[in-house]
């Protein structure tokens, strides 16, 4: 996946920037999980997808901020799937025992 890819409906890309996305991605080789998990998801708000520049050896990446606002910045090329998602459900406000419902 690259910033230059033609849009396609089913691909995530710049193209989805300000949209609720799920990106699924390789954990480098020093974060594999302790069950050997090589894969991880990222759920919030897609705010940056940088391509790489022509002819360069810098790496592309996309940084999305979950709802609790960690920002999480993930290498376009570690990306093994993602997709747009719909908007959140409001968090319905529980009664509380010090607040009971009226």
């Amino acid at each position: 996946m690259d910033a230059t890819s033609p849009m396609e409906p089913d691909r995530i890309g710049v193209h989805d920037v300000g949209s609720r996305v799920v990106l699924r991605y390789r954990l480098p080789p020093d974060q594999v999980g302790p069950g050997g998990e090589t894969l991880t998801d990222v759920i919030g708000v897609l705010r940056a997808w940088t391509g790489a520049p022509e002819n360069s050896d810098e790496a592309g990446f996309a940084t999305v901020v979950r709802a609790s606002g960690e920002q999480v910045t993930v290498p376009l090329a570690s990306i093994v799937a993602g997709k747009r998602l719909p908007p959140a459900h409001p968090r319905l406000k529980r009664p509380s025992a010090n607040n009971p419902p009226r």
